[in-house]
């Protein structure tokens, strides 16, 4: 006979904290359990202690003393299939897009997972490409690193996270954008401009919005890295964004401080590293034997103003493989992606690049390198030589390149070509305006002129080397000067 709610094991409320609630009983009780009272209200046990167990609520409402909680009989469940492809989602597996429900869900909630092992993992030696220059080449993410992305509030952080997932729909990957404590109105602006450039073919949204309970925004995280798993195990190639951590933390300090944990460093509790690199650590590239996936992670921390020393900051770095630092005087110059590569970093992402990709981006940073110390020597008003005024040029030029409109897409391939057309006479006699006015016509070129394919073809397989690659680029300038205009 099937056991009703009255007759199931039973905690009663004694004491409420506003979404924190004790409660007297539930002997069987486990950590990340969920409970559920006769109202359907439902909550996640957090802690077993003397005192009683500690639960937090994932409804809203406030129970009175002595209300009667049981264990939920099947828990919070989940569906995770293609059918979520293009759709929004809540962080307990209801629809907020309003685009009907979704199939029955057969996969319970998880929020504590062990990142896989060593036996697991195998070496990241695929690039991801983001279709953005300044990332593609200067700054390569493999597929199956952590990329933390940081920078102050009006960067150009918000704009490139959402052109790194509409660069998706024309790819196999499967993107999971997680928005994290985010207001209402940002989050229907997102999905909006994912379905605007028809990037949400293989995008799923996970939303937990700034005025739900803090509980649901604390396990947000956790509950994207769940649905991410769930594709990179079946062998896909997944990109997980977590926008943003410092939501996250300042909702993980607020329910530690409320349950009376010792705060730490700026207020948070101790295991404040802990809790995100716990998660964090779940991405990888992984062998056959556990699928043949990967789960690349973009972890966002928003900052207050432009630094990078905070706790939370400095925890993050030290838990990922490398950042992309994003510079509010760059955004509000116009410039996209407004990446500072001087301040950026990539650890792992080199050894996933082509032969002739890394040593033109070794070329690039050296000479953006003296061009940034020739225009620092300038501004005081020294003469300079012939051949630091052409160096002065060179860096303008391979800056337009390393700058690109929103929503664009640019094919691993001509980066290349308009990078390495830097390295050669091609722009010698020739002003920044008419370089800007004929990019687009370049860029045709590169794609579509047959004379001009056996270059691209080289640049595609990036197996020669750089001298190699200029020396046929050099001898092939005809076509790029026959589709410029004066």
């Amino acid at each position: 006979m099937e056991e009703t709610f009255a007759e199931k094991e039973a905690g009663f409320v004694i004491q409420a904290k506003g979404y924190l609630i004790t409660l007297e009983g539930l002997p069987s009780a486990r950590i990340n359990d969920v409970i559920v009272s006769a109202h359907g209200q439902r909550a996640l046990v957090t802690a077993l202690n003397e005192s009683g167990v500690e639960a937090l609520l994932l409804d809203p409402g406030s129970p009175g003393s002595g209300e009667r909680f049981a264990a939920h009989p099947e828990g919070i469940q989940f569906y995770l299939g293609e059918a979520l492809f293009g759709r929004a989602m809540n962080v307990l597996g209801a629809p907020i897009d309003g685009l009907g429900d979704f199939p029955p869900a057969t996969v319970p909630l998880q929020l504590e997972s062990d990142a896989p092992d060593m036996s697991a993992r195998a070496l990241m030696v695929e690039q991801l490409t983001l279709g953005m220059t300044v990332v593609d080449i200067l700054l390569p993410i493999a597929k199956g690193q952590r990329q933390l992305v940081i920078g102050p509030i009006s960067s150009g952080k918000d704009v490139f996270l959402e052109s790194v997932a509409a660069a998706q729909k024309d790819t196999e990957i499967v993107c999971v954008y997680a928005l994290i404590g985010r207001p209402t109105a940002y989050i229907e602006n997102v999905i909006a401009h994912l379905h605007r450039q028809g990037g949400n073919t293989g995008t799923i949204v996970i939303a937990a919005r700034s005025d739900d309970p803090a509980p649901l925004v604390s396990i947000a995280p956790a509950v994207a890295l769940q649905v991410a798993e769930s594709f990179s195990k079946q062998g896909k190639d997944v990109l997980l964004i977590l926008d943003n951590l410092a939501s996250h933390a300042k909702y993980f300090r607020e329910i530690a401080l409320l349950s009376g944990r010792v705060p730490g460093r700026e207020s948070y509790p101790g295991d404040t590293f802990y809790a995100q690199a716990h998660l964090l650590e779940r991405a990888g590239f992984f062998n056959k034997a556990y699928g043949g996936g990967s789960l690349t992670l973009l972890p966002v921390l928003e900052t207050n103003i432009e630094e990078m020393t905070s706790l939370i900051s400095t925890n993050l770095m030290s838990a990922t493989d490398g950042h992309l630092f994003f510079s509010p005087v760059a955004h509000a110059e116009g410039y996209f992606p407004a990446i500072d590569p001087r301040q950026s970093v990539t650890r792992v992402g080199r050894q996933a690049q082509t032969t002739l990709a890394k040593q033109l981006s070794i070329r690039v940073q050296a000479l953006l390198a003296d061009y940034e110390r020739e225009k620092r020597y300038g501004q005081f008003g020294a003469q300079l030589s012939a051949e630091a005024q052409n160096l002065l040029r060179q860096g303008d030029v391979a800056n337009i390149f390393l700058r690109q409109e929103p929503m664009l897409f640019v094919s691993p391939e001509e980066q290349i070509i308009l990078l390495s057309l830097v390295f050669t006479s091609f722009f010698a006699d020739k002003d920044l305006e008419f370089i800007k006015r004929n990019r687009p016509a370049l860029s045709a070129a590169i794609a579509k002129d047959p004379r001009l394919q056996p270059l691209v073809e080289s640049a595609r397989r990036g197996a020669i080397s750089f001298d190699q690659f200029l020396k046929k680029l050099r001898a092939g300038l005809a076509p790029f000067e026959a589709v410029c205009r004066p």
